[in-house]
């Protein structure tokens, strides 16, 4: 506990000196994932995995130890790679705060375009993450799962991360009870050049989405009407 105070002081002493200074808290596998550290620090690195399909179900259930606007997830498309791959990468990390990394110098103009798609679209719907309130429709993942969901719901507007991993199921059925029997506006906020097959079903309260192959990711926009 000493040693825990005597780093807060120090990191204290330093604020002091550069106010307007950033650090990341980057400790999350050594449990400094709390929120004596989170009071200072404005990012929190949530993992060093570098397997993008795992590091899915990290991000998803990372609202539930740490506020999205500060949690830092990772993207880094790879060199060998299509279209889905780099789609994939973005989802990971677009409800929260973007690291992005990878070989982007290597990428396809095609692939380069997805990242460039991911990030404008980021921008538009950065100021809205401080004040979502995260939602699982699917319940909190696990790495055994073959469908992940989480989400924020900011006022009248619903993000959905979504991806599928393994398995063969191309549909999923997401429940989301809180908007039972309301019309909505669904559509799909990225990648919007590749798109998804969608379907309100506003007497369950339930989203069907298609994602026909398996590691295949979408940010889902729901709007009530």
């Amino acid at each position: 506990m000493s040693h825990n105070r005597a780093y807060l002081d120090w990191l204290d002493s330093v604020f002091r000196r550069y106010p307007d200074l950033v650090i990341e808290n980057c400790s999350s596998g050594g449990m400094r994932m709390d929120y004596a550290m989170l009071s200072r620090h404005s990012i929190q690195s949530s993992s060093d995995q570098t397997d993008y399909r795992k590091t899915a179900v990290i991000a998803a259930a990372c609202a539930t130890g740490v506020t999205p606007e500060q949690c830092a997830v990772w993207a880094y498309p790879l060199r060998d790679g299509d279209l889905e791959e780099v789609v994939f990468n973005m989802v990971n990390a677009l409800l929260m705060r973007i690291h992005l990394s990878g070989q982007l110098t290597d990428l396809s103009p095609e692939r380069l375009a997805m990242v460039k798609e991911a990030i404008k679209y980021y921008k538009a719907i950065r100021p809205k993450i401080k004040d979502g309130l995260p939602v699982w429709p699917l319940g909190l993942p696990t790495f055994s799962d073959p469908w992940v969901c989480w989400g924020l719901r900011c006022g009248t507007t619903t993000y959905l991360a979504v991806w599928r991993l393994e398995g063969s199921r191309s549909t999923c059925r997401l429940p989301l009870t809180d908007l039972k029997g309301k019309k909505v506006d669904v559509r799909c906020g990225y990648p919007a050049s590749l798109g998804c097959d969608l379907q309100w079903h506003p007497g369950s309260g339930e989203l069907t989405i298609v994602l026909p192959k398996t590691n295949m990711a979408r940010i889902i926009e729901i709007k009530e009407k």
